[in-house]
């Protein structure tokens, strides 16, 4: 399908025809460029050509208007019709704040181009966006005779087998206001129970919005050769294949991204082979098995070979199902390293013998679907949550991602690096369009204990308690049978910054949930209370405090006769005659509670409340 642009033309205004359509050539004035002669083909390409032609010593940088690109078009037009377009500036920082002004969408890329020893940023957001900004670049700059020839593909790109909710009327997407645009590298951090997690799945819905894209992604751990093709017989419904036709299927395809074979075509020949009857070849590597037998020129399973399939199928549950294709999600401990997060040397048990290889961790899987991405000239952005980011070893684990995780650093930048990893000898870098996301909770390590180098890669966004959400999501603002939860829990972490400090203090998440007291009495014994004896070390006198427990309902106080205990010998110089002790009561009676409740806020709290 071709498109022609020229100078002051009306701009076609349907632009669901060039959504998901991969660009198969373009040429300006007579210059042509395609994926055969141009590095890194894509729309994108097409907006930079075009600047790089227009772009003349007199020419300053500039955004694209509405009147750019569509010169006759009414004064009610509005400018949202081209708010992703976002046009030609100086520096990076001037799109960040069009970014803003326009509201338009966070996953704006931004790329540099440079011409007469001087660099101009441009961003864009879609294949539709770069070609506004050529037809405004043509209207400015251009002469009449001036021509914009674009050719794509007449069918969409369908790679990732798309699936899409069949009712999305309930759907609330995100706006602008519900979600702050954040760097490449983020760390969310802050208390337990400050909505760190929730947060994610904000960042999520954003990040990914309309990319509800997903696809068979495979678990091949400790899977061989032999077993990948059973896999390929379920795919092709236990069909006679050809060993071409055993290659061609999609789960063999994946299996190979994983192995450094060569050949794949006589890596799955040799294995056929080799469990092949005796009547199906002359070949001295067969080793008797008998799973394949020769049908003319295609090969079936046989019944012994039926057999070893369905026992693979049932110990693989996780092969071929579906997963979302651009979210990755992992948690960080003490055991997980560089070998788990990147590649790794391992131990597996093929047809009785062991075998050492390379595997590649959960990171580097996902960072190769989303340089496929770029390469195949799609704008699809990547998020990879770290959980728990600061319990593991974080200077282990990522190795030389600490430099190649820095924006001008990644795969399609400007200073784009790549380094050697170690096991596999591969060239690896990180894609632009990978976004990744930390969680770290400030109870279980201060944010000072992180690795230097890694803190000024990150930009860290801090998550407080906020009573305000449980005045605003939580009973008759915030109360429950006339007990102000918002107050408690402003209250109890007044005391605990007193007495510990404001990491460790209380999230608003605890409450967000509850909605009778009986709710806020399991939140206090089952979470509340335990987590203080964490923080305290079963100090009860300050965990009391902090509770304001005055009537002793859950700290209770006893006075204990220490003759009673030792000998005055032995306690004499040790111990005063009585020592006060505390116990803690486990649960109390719903009457017991409301009490405990009602004097957690001392009086000149509940009267400056």
């Amino acid at each position: 399908m071709e498109l022609i642009l020229k100078k002051n033309k009306p701009l076609i205004e349907n632009y669901e025809d060039l959504k998901n359509r991969k660009l198969s050539k373009f040429t300006i004035n007579g210059n042509e460029f395609s994926a055969e002669n141009t590095k890194r083909f894509s729309w994108k390409r097409l907006s930079e050509e075009a600047a790089l032609q227009y772009w003349t010593e007199e020419v300053t940088p500039s955004l694209i208007t509405i009147k750019d690109v569509y010169p006759n078009a009414s004064e009610k037009k509005p400018e949202s019709e081209i708010k992703n377009a976002i046009g030609f500036y100086e520096s990076r920082e001037d799109i960040k704040n069009e970014t803003k002004r326009r509201h338009s969408t966070p996953r704006i890329n931004i790329r540099e181009i440079e011409k007469f020893g001087e660099v101009i940023c441009y961003g864009s957001f879609a294949g539709i966006d770069d070609v506004m900004l050529a037809q405004g670049l043509l209207n400015l700059y251009g002469s009449p005779s001036d021509e914009i020839r674009i050719q794509y593909s007449e069918q969409q790109k369908n790679r990732h087998k798309r699936t899409h909710p069949k009712d999305n009327s309930q759907k609330v997407e995100p706006t602008q206001e519900d979600f702050q645009i954040i760097g490449l590298n983020t760390i969310l951090y802050g208390p337990p129970g400050t909505g760190k997690t929730y947060a994610v799945k904000t960042y999520k819905d954003t990040l990914l919005l309309n990319q509800s894209a997903s696809e068979q992604l495979y678990n091949f751990e400790g899977l061989s050769w032999r077993e990948a093709i059973y896999l390929a017989y379920k795919e092709r419904n236990f069909e006679a294949l050809s060993v071409k036709e055993i290659e061609n299927t999609e789960v063999v395809r994946a299996y190979a991204k994983t192995k450094k074979s060569k050949s794949i075509y006589g890596t799955l020949s040799t294995t056929v082979i080799e469990h092949a009857t005796e009547d199906s070849t002359t070949s001295t590597y067969r080793n008797g098995r008998d799973l394949f037998e020769r049908i003319k020129d295609r090969w079936a399973l046989t019944d012994a070979g039926k057999i070893e399939a369905e026992e693979v199928f049932s110990n693989a549950k996780e092969i071929g199902q579906t997963k979302d294709y651009y979210y990755q999600f992992v948690t960080f401990h003490q055991s997980y390293g560089y070998e788990d997060f990147i590649e790794g040397i391992r131990a597996e048990t093929v047809d009785g013998s062991i075998q050492y290889e390379v595997k590649k961790g959960v990171f580097r899987n996902f960072c190769e679907r989303a340089e496929e991405d770029l390469e195949n000239g799609t704008d699809n952005n990547f998020l990879f949550v770290i959980d728990e980011i600061n319990r593991g070893n974080i200077s282990k684990i990522f190795g030389e991602l600490i430099t190649l995780i820095e924006p001008e650093k990644r795969i399609g930048a400007a200073e784009a690096i790549t380094v050697t990893l170690p096991y596999s000898g591969d060239q690896f870098g990180i894609p632009k369009n990978v976004y990744i996301l930390g969680t770290m909770n400030t109870a279980d390590r201060s944010l000072s204990m992180m690795d230097t180098a890694l803190r000024r890669r990150f930009d860290f966004v801090e998550m407080m308690p906020d009573s305000g959400l449980i005045r605003e999501k939580v009973g008759e603002s915030g109360s429950i049978e006339g007990f102000n939860l918002a107050d408690i829990l402003d209250a109890m972490n007044e005391r605990i910054a007193y007495l510990y400090d404001r990491e460790h203090t209380l999230g608003h998440a605890f409450f967000m949930n509850n909605s009778t007291l009986a709710d806020v009495k399991r939140t206090f014994e089952n979470k509340i209370i335990p987590l203080l004896q964490e923080y305290f070390y079963d100090d009860f006198r300050k965990i009391r405090a902090v509770l304001n427990d005055k009537n002793g309902i859950y700290i209770t106080e006893k006075e204990t006769s220490v003759h009673k205990l030792f000998d005055t010998k032995l306690s004499d110089g040790f111990f005063s005659n009585s020592e006060n002790k505390y116990a803690l009561k486990a649960t109390a009676s719903d009457e017991e509670f409301k009490k405990f409740l009602s004097g957690v806020l001392i009086h000149k709290e509940a009267n400056e409340s």
